[in-house]
């Protein structure tokens, strides 16, 4: 009898290879894409990426899920944690600056193996944890020996609206306490003298149109816990992806809307902001079932 699966807030509490949660993932590893990512924050995409690995599912149910093919449509292949393991050493092999695990969490045990090989075989760059920021501390507490880097996303500035747009009643206290273990255990981001990241958190935040995710109380919140935290201001929501009855979601971010959240962030002093074009949504729409989901960034996976 394998162990019911309580990775994330979710606690389902369920024997994946039964039956699956909320995440949608079965209880071996599933993978959407593996690709060589340019589009990330400056600090991470030093030579010729940050090096990739998209899983399928996840324990959010976002209306405006852009990885939806993957995230919630199941779309992805078996593999086994040997042959992970040997395209991280690919992705290393090529330059990248680091292994990306864009939604690691439901996969925790068998990444772990993955990584384990993969270091046997000679992986010396940093891990990533690139996250959706609804993690449970136990689990992310494990990831401390294993990840340098995490990337985490804050997604709405309270729990009404992540219960609205991406059916987690408890996203806003979840995503805050988790944040606040990272940055108390992790730290700042340290850069090295290649202006590659090696270890650090940076917080992400996707401005919603109408300031619908209520970025001021998120800005508020990082700037309370350290100004030092590096923030990421995203411009990249499309509403082409979405799918749900609120009519101002229908609508791209405006100039002025992104401004005021760039003059806030500004205003409260933050170290370190990154920020995005406003035609980023047409750069970062993805299509996982191409040979190049992100444009010119090619899947090292042959997906069938």
């Amino acid at each position: 009898m394998r162990e019911a699966c309580n990775l994330c807030p979710r606690h389902c509490n369920l024997d994946r290879s039964i039956k699956n949660g909320v995440c949608n993932a079965p209880d071996y590893l599933k993978i959407g894409a593996i690709l060589i990512h340019k589009g990330e924050e400056p600090p991470l995409v030093q030579g010729s990426g940050s090096g990739a690995i998209f899983f399928s599912g996840c324990p959010l149910k976002c209306a405006y899920c852009q990885n939806r093919e993957i995230s919630q449509n199941n779309f992805g292949i078996r593999m086994e944690a040997h042959n992970l393991a040997r395209y991280m050493i690919q992705l290393q092999e090529m330059g990248c600056s680091n292994i990306n695990l864009v939604s690691p969490t439901h996969y925790t045990p068998q990444i772990f193996e993955s990584l384990s090989k993969a270091k046997d075989m000679g992986l010396n760059l940093p891990i990533m944890v690139n996250s959706s920021g609804y993690e449970d501390i136990n689990t992310i507490s494990k990831w401390y020996e294993q990840a340098n880097l995490y990337l985490m996303d804050l997604r709405y500035g309270d729990n009404q609206t992540g219960n609205i747009l991406s059916k987690t009643p408890d996203y806003w206290d979840r995503a805050r306490e988790v944040i606040r273990h990272i940055w108390e255990h992790i730290g700042p981001l340290e850069i090295d003298k290649h202006g590659r990241a090696t270890k650090g958190i940076i917080v992400r935040h996707l401005l919603l149109p109408c300031m619908l995710s209520n970025p001021f109380s998120v800005l508020e919140f990082l700037a309370e816990l350290s100004l030092r935290i590096p923030l990421s201001i995203m411009a990249q929501y499309n509403p082409a992806f979405y799918q749900g009855e609120v009519e101002a979601m229908k609508r791209p971010i405006s100039k002025n809307e992104y401004q005021v959240v760039i003059d806030k962030a500004l205003d409260l002093g933050f170290e370190t902001i990154y920020t995005q074009d406003l035609a980023s949504p047409i750069t970062y729409s993805p299509d996982f079932h191409a040979a190049k989901p992100f444009n010119d960034q090619l899947n090292l996976l042959a997906l069938t």
